[in-house]
């Protein structure tokens, strides 16, 4: 990952789990885009806010610690199911 691309699990900040940086974006959504589209530039472009290296050292801390990505995915999927689809 890159130096300056620090994913952190803050306290209060999105359950504490992994997001990117100062940002409140989960490594969850990255990781979920990238898993739905399999296309890394489509996955990139939907988060402009971000740089392509921030989006690649998500996709590498999900490759490195994959359980603990998968249980902020599977507590996200929990807390929605309850909600009707449009």
């Amino acid at each position: 990952m890159d130096e300056q691309t620090i994913i952190r699990e803050t306290s209060g900040v999105c359950g504490g789990y992994p997001c990117i940086g100062d940002t409140r974006i989960p490594v969850r959504m990255i990781v979920e885009l990238f898993d739905a589209t399999h296309d890394f530039e489509q996955t990139a472009a939907m988060f402009p806010q971000l740089t392509q290296r921030q989006v690649r050292d998500a996709l590498a801390y999900y490759h490195e610690h994959p359980s603990r990505v998968d249980e902020d995915i599977a507590r996200n999927a929990w807390y929605l199911a309850p909600i009707p689809a449009l």
